[in-house]
Order: structure tokens, then sequence, then C-alpha cells
């Protein structure tokens, strides 16, 4: 690893496309490795999830000589403004002209107000060859005893990630 950079962008940047690694989807880097991702999640009203404890447990797991990014990145979220702007829409429209001066003061201010961001832990993991399959593929199970869920990411999902992380549209 002696030259490399953590937290360099330069992989993506100069990526060559895509491949498969097994059955996952592989964004080709920009020296020739297959690079597959995945979504780790957890629901953070439950007690029983334990994300140091699942970090330890990945880590500690790992071959000599592999690769494994961890990236956290704050995402910006419309689902909860959609949803709220849903719920507001079928609301019967206030017939008092004060009332709906109000409701469409509300519709305004909901249009106008900034996305909430949602953080999200993505695992890159630079693919070594058939010996990681099973790793990677196991890498679900590690984590469900920790209550943390893994989701694959496909090609489309990639290159949603890659242009958010050159293009990040925080306005949306």
């Amino acid at each position: 690893m002696a030259g490399e950079t953590i937290g360099s962008t330069r992989t993506f940047v100069l990526s060559k496309g895509f491949t498969q690694a097994g059955p996952h989807a592989a964004l080709i880097g920009d020296d020739d490795t297959r690079r597959v991702f995945a979504e780790l999640y957890a629901d953070p009203d439950r007690p029983e999830v334990r994300p140091q404890e699942a970090y330890q447990a990945i880590l500690s797991s790992m071959q000599p000589g592999w690769t494994l990014r961890l990236l956290q990145l704050f995402w910006p979220d419309p689902e909860p403004r959609l949803e709220f702007q849903k719920l507001v829409r079928v609301w019967k429209t206030p017939q008092v002209e004060g009332l709906d001066i109000l409701y469409q003061g509300l519709l305004l201010a909901v249009q106008e107000v900034p996305l909430p961001f949602v953080r999200r832990t993505v695992l890159e993991f630079v693919f070594p060859g058939n010996e990681g399959l099973a790793w990677w593929d196991g890498i679900s199970g590690l984590c469900a005893g920790f209550g943390i869920k893994v989701h694959y990411l496909d090609q489309a999902a990639m290159m949603g990630l890659t242009n958010w992380i050159f293009n990040p549209n925080l306005g949306q």
C-alpha cells in the first residue's frame, strides 16, 4: 500500500467501466482492479445494533493484502419531505382566508426548505479474485448478528454513488 493515498477518489475518476466479480457488478479501477460495493444500514431505534463490533468483525476477518474502504457519506434525502408534501396536498383547502394563507405558506415553506441529510455507510472492496468471493458474500451473514443489514450495489446504484460523489447537487 506504499504510495497510495487514503481517501483518494482517483479510482472513481479514472474508472474504466463495469464488469462482473462473481455474481456482483464491479467497477473497473484505473489500475484494472475490480471494485465491489455494498451499503450497510440498520434501524437506529433498535438497541441490538452494534456497528462498532460489526466493523471490528469485518476487519478482523479480512486476509492480509486485501483492501477495503469504508465510506461515510452524508446524502440528501428527499423522501421525508416528499412524503410530507403528499400528506399536505390531500388536506382540505381552508375556507377561511387566514387559514388559507397559513396553508399556502406551509406549502411554500416545505418546497423551499433544504433537504434533510441521511448518513450512508458504503464498503468498497478491491476484489482479489475467487478467494475473496466467499468472504464478500459472507459479510451479510457476519453483520446480521450485529443488527446490520448489507445491500450489495448493482451497476445502476454504483453509477448513482459515483455521480453523487463528484456532483452532489445538494439543492435537489
